[in-house]
């Protein structure tokens, strides 16, 4: 992953960060599903798109961890 992307990762919100990461596992579900069927052009996409989800995830648990909590949460 370049590190333009990272940065660009890195300026979104949460939300925004749950729906690229929903998107990128979809992606990566149909790059498994195609190379079952046939070869794929570039096997390099599975672990592109592999690293971009960890990425994401990475940067949303940062980020939730970050977020102050609230007082129900803090009684637990």
């Amino acid at each position: 992953m370049k590190s333009k992307e990272k940065e660009n990762l890195k300026t979104l919100s949460v939300d925004e960060l749950k729906v690229h990461g929903r998107d990128i596992e979809k992606q990566l579900f149909q790059i498994k599903f195609k190379r079952t069927s046939s070869p794929l052009e570039n096997p390099l996409q599975i672990r592109t798109a592999r690293r971009k989800a960890a990425m994401i995830k990475t940067l949303l648990r940062a980020k939730e961890a970050a977020l102050p909590k609230t007082a129900a949460e803090v009684k637990k």
